[in-house]
């Protein structure tokens, strides 16, 4: 099982910036991560990697002493309410040069979990089906009229006010510069506690994401501000990873 997720650093405490990293995926646990699992964590400037030791550990001590030499350290996995967990704090993430607010790609495959933080600016992983509470943050309500622009490795929607009322005027500047005119949808979902709970989301047309020479099953950072939604390809590569 291989992926990508995104991470956050938050806070110890609300007095203080120093940073923090309590990190859960249900994830964790099909890549062999299990409850007091013992853990290798090593802190890169920008970024962290946790692997996952052997549980037939035959010399700790020069494991142990290894990872003190990258600057590391061991720990184990924690079962926190209903989810594994990893949490990093004090000397062991200042060495990352991570602050308080820093988002991070992560990419994980059996045993290994590496994180490296993303550009600054407010960002989600999606696929091609654009959704969550963000969209209504950025502008993009039920109802919204949005347009799709794709050029080679990029996809941005842009948001219309009162795109609706300006239907006619839309489809005529749609068509002049090759949009996709889309509008915002809402979909309805059972929540855990059995009540209805609603969405927004918008899909992205076939022909947007292969112009944009994406595939279908990509996931893809989200960059967002009010009103403009921009579509990218990790650079796994550019990131360090």
């Amino acid at each position: 099982m291989k992926g990508t997720d995104i991470a956050t650093i938050t806070r110890i405490n609300r007095n203080t910036n120093s940073p923090r990293l309590d990190f859960y995926a249900e994830w964790l646990g099909a890549i062999g991560f299990v409850s007091r699992a013992l853990v290798q964590y090593i802190p890169e400037i920008g970024g962290m990697t946790f692997t996952l030791c052997d549980e037939n550990i035959l010399r700790y001590s020069e494991l142990y002493r290894h990872t003190k030499e990258k600057g590391g350290t061991l720990m184990q996995v924690f079962f926190y309410r209903d989810g594994l967990q990893l949490c990093i704090s004090g000397a062991r993430l200042n060495a990352t040069g991570l602050v308080f607010g820093d988002k991070l790609l992560v990419r994980y495959e059996p045993g290994i979990v590496r994180m490296r933080k993303l550009p600054q600016g407010a960002v989600k992983l999606v696929t091609t089906r654009i959704n969550g509470k963000w969209l209504g943050e950025a502008g993009f309500v039920p109802g919204a009229v949005l347009s799709v622009r794709s050029t080679p490795g990029l996809i941005t929607c842009t948001l219309h006010e009162n795109g609706v009322e300006r239907t006619a005027e839309l489809v005529k500047y749609a068509r002049a510069n090759r949009l996709q005119l889309l509008q915002v949808q809402q979909a309805k979902y059972l929540k855990r506690s059995r009540k209805l709970g609603v969405y927004s989301y918008f899909d992205l047309p076939k022909s947007c994401i292969k112009k944009a020479g994406f595939d279908p099953d990509d996931v893809l950072l989200a960059t967002y501000e009010h009103g403009i939604i921009s579509l990218q390809k990790p650079d796994f590569a550019e990131l360090g990873f």
